[in-house]
């Protein structure tokens, strides 16, 4: 039987970008930024996977306009 080989599941709008450098596929938010790049020969999906979720959630995690927790005065 031959090895089947599914596509990365990554959170919606997030892409492997293939093309723009084969040497280094790039993964992609949705607005284009580039979150991380892969050597070719030692990528694999799950690393790639673990990329997304580790980006969304630091960047679900940021306050709105910007500010860290720290930036925030305290009365």
């Amino acid at each position: 039987m031959g090895v089947t080989y599914s596509a990365p599941k990554l959170p919606e709008g997030y892409r492997l970008d293939l093309c723009s450098d084969p040497d280094a596929p790039a993964l992609r938010r949705p607005d284009g930024t580039v979150v991380a790049r892969f050597g070719a020969r030692g990528m694999t999906y799950e690393a790639v996977e673990q990329e997304a979720l580790e980006d969304l959630l630091r960047t679900s995690q940021k306050p709105r306009g910007g500010k860290t927790p720290s930036d925030r005065k305290t009365p």
